[in-house]
């Protein structure tokens, strides 16, 4: 695919950075996330990263990984540039046999993470990554296993999101912002849709899955999760009743972690 400009100029910085200060050392890298399914919106997409080293960093090259990520940061501050550092190896196994690996989240580097260190990233890297240096992965060189994927995302709906709903509860003011509606929302849609179709998609995918596979009184919500993602100038139906959006966003999610869960973890 054609990066959008501002991805363009993320991996153009950092490759350029880290070529200068450790060269050879960054092999592979590889885009994932909702760019792998051509979805992207600068106001609110991250640049989901995987990069391939050439061997395990030492302090010398944690030190260069660092302030390349610095200089990223500082050219380019949105949309964060966020991932992991990995070896070939580490990505031929399961993620939970990986051992701590050096991250970026929000902007923040990290010399030992688990950031993004999970089966869905191995999948997407795979089958819907996109490649900006280095060659396309294959799954003979990436670990991928569906029954594994589903059990995540199926943990992920039970343990994440159930506290997530719980926090949701809680804070109704912060249930009302938009954000929190676009992320909720769409989120669990996502994992929803994992656990129905067996397959990934996008967070703009899920959305409109969920309007499909839902009930028709939970379209405004959906439909308002979509419009924060993808056009922030459009009006809302929400505006001037912030308090219709926050429970609507409470409602919605407590009925997705239910229904996702009760697909359960065994698909048939």
């Amino acid at each position: 695919m054609s990066l959008p400009p501002e991805v363009r100029q993320t991996t153009s910085t950092f490759l350029a950075a880290i070529d200068a200060s450790a060269p050879g050392l960054v092999e592979g890298l590889y885009l994932c996330g909702s760019l792998g399914f051509g979805e992207f919106f600068p106001e609110r997409s991250d640049v989901d990263f995987v990069a391939v080293l050439a061997e395990r960093p030492d302090r010398a090259a944690l030190e260069a990984l660092a302030e390349a990520h610095e200089i990223v940061r500082r050219e380019h501050p949105r949309p964060f540039f966020d991932g992991f550092h990995a070896v070939r190896d580490d990505l031929a196994k399961p993620p939970e046999q990986c051992p701590d690996l050096p991250c970026t989240q929000a902007g923040v580097f990290k010399g030992a993470g688990r950031f993004s260190v999970n089966p869905v990233t191995w999948h997407e890297l795979v089958r819907h990554g996109v490649k900006v240096r280095g060659p396309v992965l294959t799954e003979s060189e990436v670990w991928t296993d569906d029954a594994a994927l589903r059990a995540f995302s199926h943990g992920n709906l039970s343990s994440y999101w159930s506290g997530v709903h719980e926090a949701l509860v809680k804070s109704p003011e912060e249930a009302g912002d938009p954000d929190a509606a676009e992320w909720c929302v769409l989120s669990v849609s996502r994992l929803h849709h994992l656990l129905a179709t067996g397959s990934l998609t996008s967070k703009s995918g899920a959305g409109r899955y969920a309007l499909a596979a839902f009930e028709s009184r939970w379209h405004s919500i959906i439909l308002e999760a979509l419009r924060v993602r993808e056009s922030t100038g459009a009006s809302s139906a929400y505006d001037g009743v912030p308090g219709h959006r926050a429970s609507d966003t409470i409602a919605f999610t407590a009925m997705v972690v239910e229904a996702g869960l009760a697909l359960g973890v065994t698909r048939g």
